[in-house]
Parts: structure tokens; C-alpha cells; sequence
């Protein structure tokens, strides 16, 4: 770089210091994208200090990465080996909790440091993210042969596999663990970073899904392509396509189609062979006399007769077989005013034939019939199920409902 670089840099930082602050400050949402752009966070985004993204702004790797350069000399580049930076999570906790009655300058250095930490993670999960479905959209599209297209798909769906790996290590219990009922460390550790790295795993397991899709989709145009270019040389070649062995086939007529065929004609008789005429007048004349619908009668005419409407059997709907047990769940909730589990019920009032799982689904499918019942008589519930999940798994965006629990609506839902 130039001197004039060096001082065009320089000036923009300048300028825009309290602007680049906000944004690093900022959460994983960014910061909202001024209506007013500046020259120097339009030179800053065309150098890829600052990312703009979904109309947000957003700090990139090298901005944390000079930041952190610049106000500490212990932390690492902002894509650091997230069990490394673990770790010194780990102990900046420790020394913020021993710090804390003792000296607040430390306490807060310590702080500082934890966010800081707390920041390079969740930028380097939004880039990992971004450059993946950058990925998706095309940029795969940038190598030539078959076979590196499908090394690149691959490539990247173990990169994030080996990303989804290391989230593991990110585990609530231990992050809790850290906080020792300390709210500031809560915050920065549960209600930042590790709801960061949910909602990341979430969109993990949605990139790895369309990274396998665009991997189907690629093979497909290969096989398609492969198919046409000898179709191609085949007919370049000076061959000519044989239609007998088609039409030997017993389902040639989903191979073959007809023209379709008008029903008319015309005719042209020689003006001057009368004979010729008086064979085309007996040809026509021969021919059956055209089909004429028959009248209607008129419905005067016609007799007054009664009609007998025809009686039907009218069938009565079969009960639910949630409505009893949700009753009776009612009562209970009505009685007793304390939340209602519908596993509990089901192991006091089982039916022999169907275990829990069908008794959840069947209630379930109950209780979304009387929602929308009630959304259509402008009617609502007095009560909610709501459904008791187990954690999500590693790399799986669904989760599994272990019981559903009845209570009462609070106001305002």
C-alpha cells in the first residue's frame, strides 16, 4: 500500500470511529443500515471492513480482529479454534469471579475480554454462514470439471459437519456452570453466545440439507448432459434415427403421436362431367340420414305428479377419542388451578391398546381442530397445550415432544 492508502484509511476511520463502534457493539442482528450512507462507510464496505447484509451492517473478521489487536494483546485472529477459545472463555470467567470483590478495574478488564471473546464466536459463525450460502448460490458453479463441483459440495458439507461438531463443546449446563449466578456473565453467556449458536445449529443443519439437494441436482445436469452430447455426436456422426423398432414396441403409441385429423371435408366435382355429378348425387343420397335430437316435450303437457323426497339416514358422528380425556383434563385444571400433564394423565387413565405416543398425537390433533373452530366462531380457548421438548440433538434442527401441558391462558396471548 501506498502513503495515500495508508492516509485514506486512516481519515475514514477517523471520521466514522463513533459509527464503527455501534457496529461492533451491535448483537448478531447488526445495526440498522443509516437512509443516509457516508463516503467513508461506502469506501469501508468496498473494502470489506464492514459487511452489509439483509440491510445490516455487520463487522467483518479483519474489523474484530484489528479491534482486538488493538484494545488486547491476548486474544488471537477472529477465526480462532472455537475449543481454544473455549477454554480461555473458561478461565477469563474464573478471574472475572475472583476479580469482582476485589478490584473493579480488573473485573471489568475481565469483562471486556469475555465479550470480546463472546463477539469473534458469533462473527465467526455469521461468516461461516454467509460464505456457505454464497456458496449454495452459486459459486460452486466456478469449477469446470464434474468431479471438482461434486469435491467442492463435499468439501464444504464436512466443513460445516466439523463446525456442527465443535458447537457441542458450547453446552448449556456448562455454560451455567461458568456464570455461578452471576447476571453478568448470564447474559453474556446464555443469552448471548449460547442463543447464538442454537439458532447457528439450526441454520447449520438447513445449509447441510441444501448442500445435499445442490449435490442430487448436480448429478441430474451431468447425467442430462452426458445424454445430450451423445444424442449430439450420434446425429453429427451421419447417423439417422430408426422409427421401426419403435413402432414394433407393444407401447408405441406413448411414443408415437397421431396428427389430429379435422372432422370436414370438401367437394370438388368436375363442373363438366355431368356424370361424374350424377355419382356424387347417389354417393350422397346413400349415405344414412343425420341424426336429429327429438323434441322436448312441453311441460304443460306433462302430468302433475308428486315428488317423494327420499328420506336419508342420518348417521351421528363418532365422539373424539381426545373430547373425553380433555374433559376430564379440564376439570382437573378447573378444580385445582395447577398445569395439567397429559403424560401424568395418560399413566393414571391408560387405555390397554394405545400407548402415550398416540394418545400425545391424538390430543394434539384434537386441540388444533378446537383452535381453529374457535378462530372461525371468534370464539377463543380459555386454556393452551403447549408441548415439552427434549434438547435438540447435535446437527438436527427437530426436536422430540415428550408431553403436552394443559393450563390456562394468560391475558394478553
Amino acid at each position: 500500500m501506498r502513503a495515500e492508502d495508508w492516509a485514506t484509511l486512516g481519515k475514514h476511520l477517523v471520521a466514522n470511529a463513533a459509527t464503527l463502534e455501534t457496529i461492533v457493539q451491535a448483537d448478531e442482528e447488526g445495526t440498522a443500515k443509516p437512509e443516509m450512507m457516508t463516503q467513508g462507510i461506502m469506501w469501508l464496505i468496498k473494502q470489506h471492513l464492514v459487511d452489509e447484509f439483509e440491510g445490516s451492517l455487520h463487522p467483518s473478521s479483519l474489523l474484530i480482529d484489528l479491534g482486538v489487536r488493538i484494545s488486547s494483546q491476548r486474544f488471537e485472529l477472529s477465526a480462532p479454534d472455537l475449543e481454544e477459545l473455549l477454554v480461555k472463555i473458561e478461565q477469563a470467567c474464573e478471574r472475572y469471579l475472583a476479580a469482582k470483590d476485589l478490584s473493579l478495574a480488573d473485573a471489568d478488564k475481565e469483562q471486556r475480554s469475555i465479550w470480546l471473546a463472546v463477539r469473534q464466536v458469533v462473527t465467526h459463525l455469521r461468516d461461516e454462514h454467509r460464505a456457505t450460502t454464497e456458496f449454495i448460490e452459486g459459486r460452486y458453479g466456478f469449477s469446470p470439471r464434474f468431479e471438482d463441483r461434486l469435491r467442492d459440495i463435499r468439501q464444504a458439507v464436512e466443513r460445516l459437519e466439523r463446525l456442527s461438531n465443535k458447537l457441542d463443546a458450547f453446552e448449556y449446563d456448562k455454560l451455567s456452570g461458568w456464570c455461578n449466578n452471576d447476571r453478568t456473565l448470564r447474559r453474556l453467556l446464555l443469552t448471548t453466545l449460547h442463543s447464538a449458536i442454537m439458532r447457528q445449529r439450526t441454520r447449520l443443519g438447513d445449509l447441510i440439507t441444501r448442500l445435499d439437494q445442490l449435490g442430487v441436482t448436480v448429478r441430474k445436469r451431468n447425467r442430462l448432459r452426458q445424454v445430450v452430447l451423445a444424442v449430439e455426436s450420434w446425429l453429427q456422426a451421419g447417423n439417422v434415427p430408426d422409427l421401426e423398432g419403435i413402432l414394433d414396441r407393444a407401447d408405441a403409441a406413448e411414443w408415437v403421436c397421431a396428427s389430429p385429423l379435422s372432422l370436414g371435408g370438401y367437394l370438388h366435382p368436375p363442373v363438366e362431367d355431368s356424370q361424374a355429378i350424377d355419382d356424387m348425387a347417389l354417393l350422397i343420397h346413400s349415405l344414412p340420414a343425420p341424426r336429429v335430437r327429438k323434441a322436448v316435450e312441453d311441460l304443460a303437457a306433462r302430468p302433475a305428479a308428486r315428488v317423494i323426497p327420499t328420506e336419508l339416514e342420518v348417521v351421528e358422528a363418532p365422539i373424539p377419542f381426545a373430547q373425553p380425556h380433555l374433559e376430564a383434563m379440564l376439570l382437573d385444571l378447573k378444580e385445582h388451578r395447577v398445569p395439567q400433564s397429559a403424560s401424568r394423565y395418560w399413566e393414571d387413565n391408560a387405555e390397554s391398546e394405545y400407548g402415550v405416543n398416540v394418545w400425545l398425537y391424538a390430543l394434539d390433533a384434537y386441540y388444533r381442530n378446537l383452535v381453529l373452530v374457535a378462530q372461525k366462531t371468534e370464539k377463543p380457548l380459555r386454556y393452551v397445550l403447549e408441548p415439552v421438548a427434549e434438547p435438540m440433538p447435535r446437527g438436527i434442527a427437530n426436536q422430540l415432544v415428550t408431553d403436552l401441558t394443559l393450563r390456562i391462558k394468560r391475558r394478553g396471548e
